[in-house]
């Protein structure tokens, strides 16, 4: 018997395999460039979580937010255990979004969404890249503070509790989101994340400081790869094969 995840899997598989038998195969001139610059393209989404001038308002909110988290962070874990937001069964939704299913179904969308337009397996790769690599370095930092802080969470059970990692992931998601399908999809994804961060507050695994955290990391990390996909990516027609040519520009 095959259990959700394997299924999940599967179906990313068959539709990935559908895509590849309808798309126009990417370049290999293409491939071999995308792989040599790739380094300085990912640096650069890095370089951009620390430029201010871009994200100086989500800078200016942790510097609010995350202090004066952590001075309610305990008077909202009681009052939360004693009067439940979720019922465990809405909770858990939460729970599996922001763990697995919301990246498995962006992924799926990324991949119907450029089937159904008939886009080239390139624009794939692109959106995908940003996809994985958002989520990838948002796991990354976020178990790094997770070692360094070494704080306990609120049920005792670990001391991996700041930041949320279920939150950081999720926003890193909206963000992604926000910037390949637009404000509403966007918004919808951020209220989405913003649900998985109660759930965990709901569920006693995290503190409202490590919610607070967790978003503002997921998002700062998500835009920062969004906005240099959009500076270094450019759709160019070409008339002469009558279809879409995605350049990848390496900006130095």
């Amino acid at each position: 018997m095959f259990n959700k995840k394997s299924l999940g899997c599967m179906t990313i598989c068959l539709v990935l395999l559908a895509e590849l038998s309808l798309a126009r195969e990417p370049d290999s001139e293409w491939i071999i460039n995308h792989i040599k610059h790739y380094p300085i393209h990912y640096f650069k989404g890095l370089q951009t979580c620390w430029k201010f001038p871009y994200q100086k308002n989500l800078y200016l909110a942790g510097a609010a937010l995350i202090p004066i988290s952590f001075l309610l962070d305990q008077h909202i874990a009681n009052y939360i255990q004693a009067n439940k937001i979720y019922s465990a069964q809405i909770s858990q939704i939460g729970d599996l979004y922001g763990h697995r299913w919301g990246y498995y179904g962006t992924l799926t969308a990324i991949i119907l969404t450029n089937t159904v337009t008939r886009q080239p397996v390139i624009k794939i790769i692109q959106e995908a890249e940003l996809l994985i690599e958002s989520e990838l370095t948002t796991a990354t930092v976020t178990a790094g503070l997770k070692y360094l802080t070494h704080r306990q969470r609120p049920n005792h059970k670990g001391y991996r509790s700041l930041p949320s990692g279920h939150t950081s992931g999720s926003f890193a998601l909206a963000a992604v989101i926000k910037y390949l399908y637009g404000d509403l999809p966007g918004y919808l994804a951020y209220g989405m994340a913003a649900f998985v961060g109660s759930t965990r507050i709901n569920d006693n695994k995290h503190y409202l400081s490590d919610v607070v955290s967790g978003a503002i990391l997921g998002t700062l990390i998500g835009r920062s790869f969004a906005h240099q996909h959009q500076l270094e990516w450019s759709v160019q027609p070409n008339p002469e094969i009558h279809s879409i040519k995605i350049g990848f520009e390496v900006l130095l």
